[in-house]
């Protein structure tokens, strides 16, 4: 059996049954790119950023997660208060899956024990599709059903409305973020016959910076912990199934997430670091900063899961043009986001 069943192989489950889901991809540079799962930090460095990331998953395995995210956030001020706006796009292919989510932010900024806290709302437009017209099953053995019900035999489609919630304070040394995404838990229609059920997903992310005895070094040590929560959906219709896409198969037993990094910043220019994602991946990051354009990338080893059986690692990219917006007047901008060199 070749290695893309694995991925291509989907999870169909009874109407009535429990189903679990990380619709949301995981980041390794998550600590780059924050207003993708919280809102919250629209405004909060002062800048405008927009930034692109690429994700390729699971090297050697055919047709495993392709992930193309788009970002902006920036600060603006109306009626003497300071306030942020976002957008966030989302383009993901897995199989014989295609997702593509547009949203847009608002946080309102408050100053806050030194530092400045976003409340963020995100609003958005999920599309989802499946090309049934591409499965193939085999029919040779006493295990398939080339008639299976269950999988769809068409092209299917279905859209939702989805919003997200997030708090982001950030200090001169640190930062910390809670946030909730796709509140509202969507059930996203297919057809008359299949709907994917996307729960909420909950995030907690901080970082410090430690400034070492020599002037040119600092540490960065950040963690992000995803939690998604079990859901399920109340359908009377028996002939209506649950869908889950398969990068999700992983989620069913891991409900958490946790990723912990560590990054030496050089002269504010040039960093190296290690994360180690939990019962997973240990992940090298290489960055540096260049006038306005920062970049990073990371590659992902699977050492503590059973998929180094069958890839290698997964290869993540993302490229950021930085302009000091200068809200103060008169005044040279202070206020950066300890994550920004």
């Amino acid at each position: 059996m070749k290695k893309a069943v694995f991925v291509l192989f989907i999870l169909l489950l009874s109407a009535g049954h429990s189903v679990m889901a990380q619709f949301d991809t995981q980041l390794s540079n998550y600590w780059a790119a924050p207003n993708y799962y919280n809102p919250g930090y629209a405004g909060q460095s002062g800048n405008l950023e927009l930034t692109g990331l690429y994700r390729l998953q699971w090297l050697g395995v055919e047709h495993a997660p392709k992930t193309g995210i788009l970002l902006g956030e920036m600060p603006f001020k109306f009626i003497g208060k300071e306030h942020g706006v976002g957008i966030s796009m989302y383009n993901d292919q897995i199989g014989l899956f295609k997702s593509t989510v547009i949203s847009g932010q608002y946080a309102y900024k408050l100053k806050l024990f030194g530092g400045s806290l976003g409340i963020g709302l995100q609003v958005g437009y999920i599309s989802e599709s499946f090309d049934g017209t591409k499965v193939i099953i085999p029919d040779n053995d006493d295990y398939h059903n080339p008639n299976d019900e269950a999988i769809p035999k068409t092209s299917v489609e279905g859209t939702a409305i989805d919003g997200s919630f997030g708090l982001y304070y950030n200090a001169k040394k640190w930062y910390a973020g809670l946030s909730v995404t796709h509140v509202t838990a969507p059930a996203l229609e297919l057809n008359d016959n299949y709907v994917l059920d996307i729960p909420r997903s909950y995030y907690f992310t901080a970082g410090y910076n430690i400034q070492l005895n020599n002037p040119l070094l600092e540490l960065r040590p950040s963690v992000l912990l995803k939690t998604t929560e079990l859901s399920s959906l109340d359908i009377t219709n028996d002939s209506v199934v649950v869908v889950t896409k398969p990068n999700t198969l992983q989620g069913m037993l891991k409900q958490t997430q946790v990723d912990v990094s560590l990054r030496m910043i050089y002269n504010k220019m040039f960093w190296g670091g290690l994360s180690w994602r939990k019962d997973e991946s240990v992940i090298f990051m290489l960055g540096g900063k260049f006038k306005m354009l920062e970049v990073g990338y990371a590659y992902d080893v699977p050492v503590f899961s059973d998929l180094i059986k069958i890839t290698s690692g997964s290869h993540e990219l993302y490229i950021k043009y930085i302009l000091d917006m200068n809200l103060k007047k008169g005044t040279k901008s202070k206020h950066k986001s300890v994550r920004i060199l």
